[in-house]
């Protein structure tokens, strides 16, 4: 039996000395997990994050310091760079202008690197006074919705947290106040509806998902894993948000292609399927891609599609229990998908900034839970994602220094969680059920 397979099964069986590490990645993380469960952990997680904030501003406001820097995060040229870019969009819009395409109110001169729906919130009347205020906002909501996500948790899992939400990636989208923040609340904030008034999230998790998605399009990666959270009224109403998102991008087509156009994209700081082939491509003597750049995004893509496949025709069978379950998903299991899908989606398809890394944190709170449960199936593959992915999320500070090889561990992440999901989706027929029926139903009669 393969280490994959003894990994992703969990089930019992013959110990050897060949197994000694896995049984103590998994048992050493559960110990750890599961230390302190009389308190609540979010007191450790909010306590380092305030902690780690309160020294930044420290600096800043006693020293001239800019903090940022020593904690790996790249420093931009004004705090809060980026909601400060809206902000002066907002202004130049009530001037006449399109900030699309033309933005003079920004100090750097930079057009607005965002969709056309952030535009609508210029009526609330704000401008670049108020960018520190908006980001501090946003920041917060960030937080407390995390928090609340996660739930009660043990000290052990509070410090794990902590690690996650301090690390270079999740601070790096802090600093800049990007808007991946603020649809990451509104992410949360559909997850918290789906475990609390699930009858009515069913239909408004979705919607909120196709709102985030019109603002920033990666969050359309997002709505499959509706499609398998056993829920027909989820699943058909994602359907709808999916047609609704492809008219929104036909009919925005022009201005989807202009910030596609004039978006930033770097190797350092990054995560992205072509980052590696495309640097060791570089290494054989080759300036410049002669190719066309889809053919080039899409060869970076055709090992992720292998892996994918080699996950869900491998792993299918050995991971999934022996029947379906026919309840809805959970929250956290529907937060997983959510969080892992949007990474998998924004690998493939291009070179993200490291702060899009804070969809990650959607993904811990059921790892968390799979790896403190001694002898559940999924433990040491919950264990060794867990691990990946708070390892990924503080690597990529040292992109420059490891020349681009901190790439292994985003592509370690992209395989371990195609595993999480082949081993957590429902087979194929109770999907189907799911979006159509009694036509499903009808379809499989002889």
């Amino acid at each position: 039996m393969t280490w994959v397979t003894r990994m992703v099964r969990g089930a019992p069986q013959k110990q050897t000395g060949a197994d000694a590490p896995e049984r103590l990645l998994a048992s050493g993380m559960r110990r750890f997990l599961t230390w302190g469960p009389a308190s609540d952990g979010r007191v450790i997680l909010f306590g380092a994050v305030a902690a780690y904030l309160t020294a930044v501003a420290v600096g800043h406001l006693v020293w001239r310091l800019n903090v940022w820097a020593f904690l790996g995060i790249p420093p931009g040229p004004s705090v809060f760079f980026d909601a400060r870019n809206l902000t002066a969009a907002w202004e130049c819009q009530r001037l006449g202008y399109d900030p699309l395409y033309e933005n003079p109110c920004d100090p750097w001169g930079r057009p607005l690197m965002y969709l056309r729906p952030w535009l609508l919130l210029g009526t609330l009347g704000l401008d670049q006074s108020h960018t520190f205020a908006l980001a501090a906002v946003l920041i917060v909501v960030m937080l407390l919705t995390f928090g609340a996500l996660v739930g009660r948790v043990s000290l052990g899992a509070g410090v794990v947290l902590a690690l996650a939400v301090c690390s270079p990636a999740v601070m790096f989208a802090v600093e800049r106040a990007n808007m991946d923040i603020a649809l990451f609340s509104l992410m949360a904030i559909s997850l918290l509806l789906w475990r609390g008034v699930r009858s009515s999230a069913a239909v408004l998790s979705p919607v909120l998902v196709l709102l985030c998605a019109t603002a920033k399009l990666y969050p359309v990666f997002a709505f499959p894993a509706f499609l398998v959270a056993r829920s027909r009224v989820a699943a058909r109403v994602a359907v709808l948000c999916i047609a609704a998102f492809a008219a929104y991008v036909v009919s925005s087509l022009r201005d989807i292609v202009h910030v596609a156009e004039i978006a930033t994209q770097g190797q350092l700081f990054s995560y992205g399927a072509r980052i590696l082939p495309a640097h060791l491509y570089h290494q054989i003597g080759a300036d410049r891609w002669a190719g066309p750049p889809v053919l080039k995004q899409l060869i970076a893509a055709a090992p992720v599609a292998i892996i994918a496949v080699a996950a869900v025709l491998f792993l299918k069978r050995r991971l999934t229990p022996q029947r379906d379950e026919t309840t809805v998903a959970d929250a956290s299991l529907l937060a997983l998908h959510v969080g892992a899908l949007i990474y998998l989606g924004t690998f493939v398809t291009a070179n993200n900034f490291d702060y899009r890394l804070v969809f990650l944190l959607l993904t811990l709170p059921q790892l968390v839970a799979w790896a403190s449960v001694p002898g559940h199936r999924l433990s040491l593959l919950a264990s060794t994602t867990l691990g990946a992915t708070i390892l990924l999320l503080w690597v990529g500070a040292l992109s420059e220094a490891l020349n681009l090889w901190d790439e292994l561990v985003s592509w370690a992440v992209a395989g371990l969680l195609t595993a999480v999901i082949a081993a957590t989706v429902p087979r194929w027929h109770s999907v189907r059920t799911s979006m159509l029926g009694r036509l499903a139903m009808a379809g499989r009669d002889p």
